[in-house]
């Protein structure tokens, strides 16, 4: 997804989660920071589209379907042109690592039944990789969790959204699913 598809997103209350996802014209998107070079990163996003039970569409490898028909597909690139620089250097900072490439994980159709999948695939793929996930909040979390998230060096805030470690997507507290 470039720049100017970014900028026709709105934004979609994800059930369940407390985030928001990314929705652009017709599907959502789910975006990965991660430290690694894309060739390992594509061959991780492959292996867990398989896991998900995706068929590969054999024209375009980029591009998968469900046994529902439902279309998936899966961009990686250089993180320059799609993060803020200062975001960039923040998520560095805290991972103590340079970011190789970002991962962005698509259903290319408006349907909630596709979420979950996409979901699962987007968090596998960033615990996997080392990756930070980048979600928007559904309101402001708790401050007890941002605390606990900040303290541990598990979480990155900007303006109202953030970018979470894979043990910042596994907390468990009263007011928030783990996901």
């Amino acid at each position: 997804m470039d720049g100017q598809d970014l900028a026709a997103c709105h934004r979609m209350r994800l059930q369940d989660v407390g985030c928001y996802l990314l929705v652009a014209m017709g599907g959502t998107a789910l975006s990965i920071l991660a430290p690694h070079d894309t060739e390992r990163i594509e061959s991780i996003v492959i292996e867990e589209m398989i896991a998900e039970g995706l068929h590969r569409y054999e024209p375009d490898p980029r591009y998968w379907y469900s046994s529902q028909g439902l279309p998936y597909g899966y961009v990686i690139g250089a993180p320059g042109g799609d993060v803020d620089t200062e975001e960039l250097r923040l998520v560095e900072q805290t991972a103590g690592t340079a970011m190789g490439c970002i991962v962005e994980l698509h259903i290319f159709v408006s349907d909630r039944a596709g979420r979950p999948a996409l979901a699962q695939m987007a968090q596998r793929v960033a615990g996997r990789t080392d990756g930070w996930m980048f979600v928007e909040f559904d309101g402001a979390p708790s401050p007890d969790l941002l605390e606990h998230l900040d303290g541990g060096g598990h979480c990155v805030r900007v303006d109202g959204a953030g970018y979470l470690d894979a043990e910042a997507r596994t907390v468990r507290t009263p007011d928030r699913l783990s996901y």
